[in-house]
């Protein structure tokens, strides 16, 4: 499974690597310590009993918790916003307003960081991006991070 997001110096290019240096024996623990955008967590359906996403990032650990617990809200928010540099200026500069729900707060995050050039949140990609397709790989998400517990831990 691949991530739903990319995010600056994320490990999509070193998971297969990451992955194959895992202990040969099982173990009960798997941490993803910086968690990014989680592509060596997605990357497998499971990697121990027990698994745990952490990132510093409260944006970011906002929209995981959200995509996890309130997912069709998610969906709903995100299922009228189209995708342009006008949004994605209001988006950039509102996402963090006083007032506003967690859940408004991801989506308009999770729109920054899909629409943004590489990930970086501060100038607009100008790249086709179906955001009724992101929407729809959120429910695969959600699935996959049911069992994953979300720190926000520096």
């Amino acid at each position: 499974m691949r991530s739903f997001m990319s995010w600056m110096g994320g490990k999509n290019s070193l998971k297969k690597e990451i992955v194959k240096r895992f202990p040969a024996t099982e173990f009960n623990r798997y941490i993803e310590v910086f968690g990014g955008a989680g592509w060596v967590l997605f990357y497998s359906e499971r990697h121990a009993e027990t698994e745990i996403y952490n990132d510093y990032n409260s944006d970011l650990v906002n929209l995981f918790k959200c995509v996890k617990y309130h997912c069709p809200e998610v969906e709903r928010e995100l299922k009228f916003f189209l995708n342009s540099r006008e949004l994605f200026n209001e988006f950039k500069d509102s996402y963090n307003t006083v007032g506003m729900t967690d859940i408004q707060r991801a989506a308009r995050f999770f729109m920054v960081i899909k629409t943004s050039y590489g990930a970086r949140l501060n100038s607009y990609g100008c790249v086709k991006k179906d955001v009724s397709t992101m929407v729809k790989y959120l429910e695969k998400v959600q699935e996959r991070l049911s069992k994953v517990v979300i720190e926000n831990r520096a």
